[in-house]
């Protein structure tokens, strides 16, 4: 080989060599740090968004379960009101004012009516 031929050769080395180190260099010093924090700033959006599904399904949860306490006493009430205005109707019906005093077998029957209204709440809205 004449030493022309040597030199070009050594000179496509060194190119070679210096181009590699530089990729190398470029890589390990800006392209892979910068690919970290890329993925680490998606992990942290992905644990923020994780968490504030989270936040918004015990937000639901706490909603619905004061819709369903509502609910619950809403039917109570009612149950009740029908229960006392059962007891009136029937006061009246005797010719006695309110709240009177009804025969055992009418009391029992609208006791009966009220307890069963009151366990078709609880079926209905759950317990507390």
């Amino acid at each position: 080989m004449n030493k022309t031929m040597k030199i070009i050769l050594i000179v496509c080395v060194i190119v070679l060599v210096l181009a590699i180190s530089g990729s190398m260099i470029y890589y390990f010093a800006f392209a892979k740090p910068a690919n970290e924090r890329a993925n680490l700033e998606w992990e942290k959006e992905k644990l923020r968004k994780e968490e504030e599904q989270r936040e918004e399904e015990k937000q639901q949860e706490v909603f619905e379960e004061s819709v369903r306490r509502s609910a619950l006493f809403e039917c109570l009430d009612n149950a009740y009101k029908t229960y006392i205005e059962q007891w009136n109707e029937q006061c009246e019906e005797l010719g006695k004012p309110d709240d009177c005093e009804l025969p055992k077998i009418t009391a029992d029957w609208l006791n009966e009516y009220y307890d069963k209204a009151c366990d078709d709440c609880y079926k209905l809205y759950g317990s507390d």
